[in-house]
């Protein structure tokens, strides 16, 4: 399917982390993840990342900000 890639949307790429579109041209699309602009091809781009809707991406946030607490506090534990 076919759909315009522009700047601002929300996908999550192979790992599932949500990345948010900062440009994109005819061959490359370049996407914040965790605080970083990343760069990949379009071919690339269109195999790899899934397109998100803001409900999903909140979800998943959260999720991951759940992860990372509670490794955090295994980690306190542990010391």
């Amino acid at each position: 399917m076919f759909q315009l890639i522009q700047r601002g949307q929300i996908y999550a790429d192979h790992s599932g982390w949500p990345v948010i579109i900062h440009s994109c041209t005819s061959e490359i699309v370049r996407y914040w993840r965790q605080s970083r602009i990343n760069t990949a091809s379009v071919d690339r781009f269109n195999n790899d990342f899934e397109h998100l809707d803001h409900r999903e991406a909140a979800q998943i946030r959260a999720e991951l900000e759940t992860s990372e607490h509670i490794k955090l506090l295994r980690a306190q534990r542990a010391a």
